[in-house]
């Protein structure tokens, strides 16, 4: 395993109604927040993170605490993206056989 499976994305239409709906009916606590985004603590040591993109994939995971140079060796025949910059560490991600992104970062 490259890294802790912790981090669940969905990208939205309306981050804040979104918000609303699972901090005040599911009880999740904000951690952190933007005009884009909303980070919630799933409860787990894990995040939910709303966002709104208009990306094509609206669902998203993420391993933390990756071993980036490691995974991105690994998964070269899955055509990940480049390294970028996320947080103070890296960040790639490639896609699973059904076209949703999976997203490894070390910071």
């Amino acid at each position: 395993m490259f890294g802790k499976l912790s981090v669940t994305i969905i990208d939205c239409a309306d981050v804040q109604r979104m918000t609303r709906f699972y901090r005040d009916r599911l009880g999740l606590k904000v951690i952190d927040q933007g005009e884009n985004h909303t980070v919630f603590d799933t409860g787990n040591e894990g995040e939910l993170v709303l966002e709104s993109h208009g990306v094509e994939r609206p669902v998203s995971i993420a391993f933390t605490d990756a071993d980036i140079p490691r995974a991105h060796r690994e998964l070269t025949d899955e055509e990940p993206t480049e390294l970028a910059p996320h947080k103070g560490g890296q960040r790639f991600s490639v896609l699973d056989p059904e076209g949703n992104t999976i997203t490894f970062v070390n910071a």
